[in-house]
């Protein structure tokens, strides 16, 4: 774990840190360009594509900041923890929230066992939901430190996880941004029901002809941000985000969004799984379950072990067919290793 000081509009930073070159240029470089930029340099996340360079004004950025300083209440005797890389949007605005409340800050090299060293108390925490179940596993032990807000990003939190966070008694909030929003404009508490998210404030929340949600950042954009992110949005703009208009399955003549099933078996499977689909002579596509976990059942069950495709489990097949409609139920597994980007998003590819 690193520790700098980043508690002056001087931007004095002592410079006497350890461990992981990579990780400490990359917090320097954000601190830099917080003092001396009028943009800071960022990446998209890659998830649908290449990753692209953005430039985000610091106008914009520090707006951002402040919004979240102010929903969790930091001030300069806070203290902000990093987990999550510097090289990304969310870990570069960990450390521009630390520069604006003035507050203390440290961050470790990403792993899915955060150790926090010598920490005793953290006011906020970023993590990705991988590394929530370390943190569960050390507050049950009584190892973690007092951790009195927590953000999650970078992926959707799977629903075994929910329920355990819910359980826990810890305060996790899950975000909703990208790297365009420069990182979250909307939280929600993660409870066992799935609640909208709460847009912060500052951010007005539309649809556009698509049903697609539209963000408005009320800090001198010229143009609202148009997501492709499928939404519901109730009263005050608190949305839910139903699934993307680009990974929509159409099967049959029908339209079928891989997220709501996803969400629909999320507990019938344990361990990290999608839904996909590949090419079929009588429906256009057809669904398939994407699962490594099932890797040796597939292949029990009468698999070909030289084909992709396997077979699903009669149990899991049962299961299913109580939840989803015909065209909505898997007719193969695969059982290979999920693609990630760098910063953990599964990479969808159609077969």
């Amino acid at each position: 774990m690193e520790g700098i000081a980043l508690r002056d509009s001087n931007c004095n930073i002592p410079g006497a840190l350890r461990g992981d070159t990579t990780e400490r240029d990359a917090v320097w470089s954000v601190a830099m360009q917080w003092c001396m930029s009028r943009n800071l340099e960022a990446h998209t996340s890659g998830s649908t594509g290449v990753p692209k360079p953005i430039h985000l004004p610091i106008e914009m950025v520090c707006e951002s900041a402040r919004r979240t300083i102010g929903f969790f209440g930091l001030t300069a005797r806070s203290h902000i923890h990093s987990c999550v890389s510097a090289r990304f949007i969310g870990g570069k605005m960990m450390v521009v929230r630390a520069l604006e409340a003035g507050c203390g800050f440290s961050y470790e090299i990403p792993s899915n066992r955060p150790e926090f060293a010598t920490l005793s108390r953290i006011d906020l925490l970023a993590v990705v939901p991988s590394m929530m179940w370390h943190i569960l596993k050390r507050k049950e032990e009584g190892t973690l430190p007092e951790v009195r807000n927590i953000i999650v990003g970078g992926a959707p939190v799977p629903e075994p996880l929910r329920q355990a966070i819910a359980s826990s008694g810890l305060k996790v909030y899950e975000t909703y941004g990208m790297t365009e929003t420069a990182s979250h404009i909307a939280l929600r508490r993660i409870e066992s029901i799935e609640r909208p998210f709460i847009p912060l404030p500052g951010i007005d929340i539309s649809l556009d002809c698509r049903g697609c949600l539209v963000i408005d950042i009320n800090s001198g954009r010229e143009k609202p941000i148009i997501t492709n992110d499928l939404a519901r949005v109730y009263v005050r703009g608190r949305f839910m985000i139903l699934g993307r208009a680009d990974n929509m399955i159409i099967t049959g003549g029908r339209k079928v969004s891989p997220e709501n099933i996803e969400r629909r078996i999320a507990h019938l499977i344990q361990d990290e799984f999608i839904i996909t689909s590949r090419p079929s002579d009588k429906w256009g596509r057809e669904i398939v379950l994407h699962a490594p976990s099932l890797r040796d059942t597939g292949v029990m069950n009468g698999g070909d072990s030289q084909s992709i495709y396997k077979p699903i489990p009669e149990h899991l097949s049962r299961a299913m067919a109580r939840i989803l409609s015909s065209h909505e139920r898997p007719r193969a597994l695969i059982t290979s290793p999920l693609s990630h980007t760098s910063n953990g998003k599964i990479i969808r590819n159609p077969l």
